[in-house]
């Protein structure tokens, strides 16, 4: 990062309640940041409204709970890591910043290989217990900063921070 220039954060933009709160993180933090991207086809664009515009790297979604498939997962595991560290390369990259989706762990392993700083933000929904992608990224300490949204789980997870993007 140059003295007049932005920081660059790296985000996901994976669908649904994942993508909602991305939004609100990026409604309060845009300005601050100038932005790239790694989206699915259901994640949203950047430039359309409560996404900032920024550069963007299309990655695939994995499995579902109603469309189970690890070989889906194992691909989309080792797509999004590759374009993740592709990205890292090329972009400049000051930050992770991931919350809650299954494409944080490959995200931030490449991060984390690679020296880069992230942030991993649970989703709002968890609230007694970690996802699974929250106890790997936390057990695994993935994240330079482990963030949770709920007291009840800062409590469980001494490492974690609170905070809130809602």
């Amino acid at each position: 990062m140059t003295k007049n220039s932005k920081p660059v954060a790296l985000v996901i933009l994976s669908g649904g309640g994942f993508t909602f709160e991305t939004k609100c993180l990026l409604r309060e933090i845009g300005p601050d940041f100038r932005f790239v991207y790694l989206t699915t086809r259901f994640g949203g664009e950047p430039g359309e409204p409560g996404i900032p515009s920024g550069v963007r790297y299309e990655v695939p979604s994995f499995s579902s709970m109603t469309q189970r498939s690890y070989i889906r997962s194992i691909a989309a595991f080792r797509k999004t890591f590759m374009t993740t560290h592709r990205a890292l390369r090329t972009e400049a990259i000051d930050v992770i910043i991931a919350i809650g989706c299954s494409h944080a762990v490959p995200m931030l392993l490449a991060g984390r290989l690679m020296g880069c700083k992230s942030i991993y933000i649970e989703s709002i929904t968890r609230v007694d217990k970690l996802s699974n992608t929250g106890r790997l990224v936390y057990h695994l300490r993935l994240s330079s900063r482990f963030l949770v949204q709920w007291p009840r789980l800062q409590e469980r997870y001494p490492a974690g921070e609170l905070g809130s993007i809602l």
